[in-house]
C-alpha cells in the first residue's frame, strides 16, 4: 500500500482519462480513470474514477472513498458530495449513479478488482462529512498553530488515519515541517502553497513518504483536503533557509 514513489504534487486535471480495465471496479459501461499513484508490489493504486452506470458486486481489496461529484446512491442510501465510504475488503456493494454521474476518488489498499458475488457480509459505510462538526488541528503537537486550521477525522485504526483537513483564507504556517508518517492528500477546494513547489489547487494529489520537510504552508482563499496516513500525523519544524519564507514564496506563487 505505501511502497510507492513520492509525488509532490500533480494537478489531476492535466492527467487523461483512461478506460476502465476489464474487471477492475469502473469497468461495467465504460468508466473512466486518471491514476494518481500505485504500489507496484501489492497493486493498491489511487485514481479519479468517473461512473455513469450501475455496479453491483464484490470489492475484494479494502477501499476509502470520496464523492467529487455528482449523485447516487450505496446500498440504498443517498450519496453525495463530500461523503466519505469506507468499504472493507470482500464486502458487496450496490452503487447507482444519478444521471449526473459520480466522480469519485479512491483509495485502494490492494488491486481495484470488482467481482461478482455476494460478499463476505461485511458492508460499506456512508459517513456524511458536511454533518461532522470540525475540531482544532492536533497535529503540531505543542507547537501553536495559527487559528483556523481544523480536522474532521473519519477513520481511525490500527492500518489508517483518515481525515479532512481545512483552513481559513490567510491562514499560514511560516515552518518548514515534516511528518512520521505517510501521507496522501487530495485537494477538494481552495489553494494552499507549499513551500517553493508552488499552489496546490483543486483536484491537486500528493504521496510523501514519512520525514520529508516541505513548507512554509499559506492559503490565499481557504482550502480543504482528503487526507489518508497510516497513523495520526505528528510534526517536526525547522526554520525556512534565506529566501524561502511563506510571504516570499506567496509573492511569487500567487503573482498570476
Amino acid at each position: 500500500m505505501w511502497n510507492r514513489s513520492d509525488v509532490d504534487f500533480v494537478s489531476s486535471a492535466e492527467l487523461p482519462w483512461h478506460p476502465v480495465p476489464e474487471g477492475d471496479f469502473g469497468a461495467p459501461a465504460g468508466g473512466r480513470k486518471r491514476l494518481l499513484s500505485a504500489d507496484p508490489d501489492d497493486g493498491a493504486e489511487t485514481f479519479l474514477l468517473r461512473l455513469n452506470a450501475p455496479h453491483r458486486g464484490v470489492l475484494p481489496a479494502e477501499a476509502d472513498v470520496y464523492v467529487v461529484s455528482g449523485a447516487g446512491s450505496l446500498d440504498g442510501e443517498p450519496l453525495g458530495v463530500n461523503d466519505y465510504v469506507h468499504v472493507p475488503a470482500g464486502a458487496a456493494i450496490d452503487l447507482v449513479p444519478s444521471v449526473r454521474g459520480l466522480t469519485l476518488y479512491c483509495g485502494f489498499w490492494g488491486p481495484p478488482r470488482f467481482l461478482a458475488g455476494e460478499g463476505g457480509g461485511t458492508s460499506a459505510r456512508v459517513t456524511h462529512t458536511e454533518r461532522l462538526k470540525w475540531t482544532p488541528a492536533t497535529w503540531s503537537g505543542d507547537t501553536p498553530l495559527d487559528p483556523g486550521a481544523m480536522t474532521k477525522v473519519l477513520r481511525s485504526d490500527d492500518a489508517a488515519y483518515i481525515y479532512l483537513a481545512a483552513m481559513m483564507p490567510g491562514w499560514r504556517s511560516a515552518d518548514e515541517e515534516a511528518h512520521p508518517v505517510y501521507e496522501e492528500s487530495f485537494k477538494i477546494y481552495g489553494d494552499v502553497l507549499m513551500g517553493a513547489r508552488g499552489v496546490m489547487r483543486e483536484g491537486a494529489y500528493f504521496f510523501r513518504s514519512p520525514d520529508v520537510f516541505h513548507g512554509p504552508l499559506y492559503s490565499r482563499g481557504g482550502t480543504m483536503s482528503f487526507i489518508r496516513s497510516d497513523a495520526a500525523p505528528t510534526t517536526e519544524y525547522r526554520t525556512p533557509p534565506p529566501g524561502r519564507a511563506w510571504d516570499e514564496l506567496a509573492a511569487v506563487a500567487y503573482a498570476d
